[in-house]
């Protein structure tokens, strides 16, 4: 009789527990590409056969949102180290290690197979990095009142971090110098120490502004009025400055965008456009035509955008299976671009939580996520 009882109650909470599940909302999980084939493509990336291949880690990890396979195994002669995404199933890095002890960026994130090297990935020496840096921002070492420069890493890429001020012009240069070819990364360029007049009267002379100061205005940093009332500069000018300064025709530009701002007061326009595949951010004083702040970023170190754009319904799903219980009308996002590369960004709020994210158009892969308290 005991028992009888015992089945009766399993039975009644089993059904319970199905009903239960019947009643809950639905969240579709993401569609993982899965570890079998996280693992053949980092074997075959590395150019290892799954019979010479001894695993010691496979497991599915998350990075800033971003859902990834990490995995370690080892051929005998050496020990290799991937990532894989885990929407996609594209490397996103690849490290092997030699019996010597020397380490090898096998695969950058490119999605491409590169040839395997036992030797350190960079050829070029500080040296020559900070002549790069120096050549390309046509600056002498001894006019630089400090120059740093440091080794790092930039998603497994081995690259020189140079960094130096130039007194006379106030100008501050960051360069990203890639150690194995050395190619210009990324440059950025800003006016330090900037501070507007405390007063401005724009007259314009032969085309150019001159800035006379008067009496009785306020100055930045007080609370009257903007430190910089003037726009003498339209945005068809300050396109046109910017595209002259980096040498590119508006004809040759995948997308261009102006826009009219405020930075410490100071009326700008951000002016941002991608061509020859680099990105290119300028900030143009909105009085004077000055390019207050300029950076250009070398694109090309992602797997190209291939095949056809996914949906804006499927970027959806890919979001709010993220948050379990969420609804599109909780959601906002826009198509934009990032680096050169169509992605969606946007936001949800739910819960009392804000989860802002950027996913890849084409693959669908969570680029950036993060969340906080919209009480925070």
């Amino acid at each position: 009789m005991k028992k009888t009882m015992t089945i009766a109650l399993s039975a009644a909470a089993l059904t319970l527990a199905l009903a239960a599940c019947g009643s809950s909302p639905k969240t579709q999980a993401p569609s993982y590409v899965g570890m079998d084939a996280a693992k053949n493509a980092a074997l075959a990336d590395a150019g290892v056969s799954t019979t010479d291949a001894v695993f010691t880690t496979a497991e599915l990890d998350d990075k800033n949102g971003t859902a990834y396979y990490e995995l370690k195994f080892s051929d005998g002669t050496a020990e290799y180290d991937y990532d894989v995404d885990a929407l996609t199933g594209v490397v996103i890095e690849g490290k092997k290690d030699d019996a010597a002890g020397n380490t090898a960026i096998v695969n950058s994130g490119s999605g491409n197979a590169a040839d395997i090297s036992t030797t350190t990935s960079t050829s070029i020496d500080e040296n020559k990095a900070k002549s790069i840096a120096l050549a390309d921002a046509g600056v002498q070492e001894t006019d630089t009142a400090y120059l740093v420069v440091k080794p790092d890493y930039d998603n497994g890429v081995a690259v020189y971090d140079v960094e130096f001020y130039v007194a006379s012009t106030k100008l501050e240069y960051d360069y990203e110098i890639d150690a194995a070819t050395g190619k210009i990364r990324s440059m950025d360029q800003d006016i330090e120490g900037y501070t507007p007049s405390t007063t401005t009267t724009n007259t314009a002379t032969s085309g150019t502004t001159a800035n006379t100061a008067t009496s009785g205005t306020t100055a930045s940093g007080s609370t009257g009025s903007s430190a910089s009332t003037g726009t003498a500069v339209d945005e068809a000018k300050a396109k046109s400055i910017a595209l002259s300064d980096a040498g590119v025709k508006e004809a040759d530009t995948a997308y261009l965008k102006v826009k009219l701002d405020y930075d410490d007061g100071v009326k700008v326009y951000d002016v941002e456009f991608y061509a020859g595949g680099t990105e290119y951010d300028y900030e143009i004083n909105a009085a004077t035509g000055e390019i207050r702040s300029m950076d250009h970023d070398a694109e090309g170190y992602a797997p190209a955008q291939t095949g056809s754009a996914k949906s804006e319904a499927d970027i959806q799903a890919i979001a709010l299976a993220k948050v379990p219980g969420a609804t599109a009308s909780d959601l906002r996002m826009h198509l934009d671009y990032d680096d050169g590369r169509q992605v969606y960004e946007g936001s949800i709020y739910y819960n009392s939580m804000e989860y802002e994210f950027t996913i890849d158009a084409y693959s669908g892969a969570i680029l950036e996520w993060d969340s906080e308290s919209i009480y925070d």
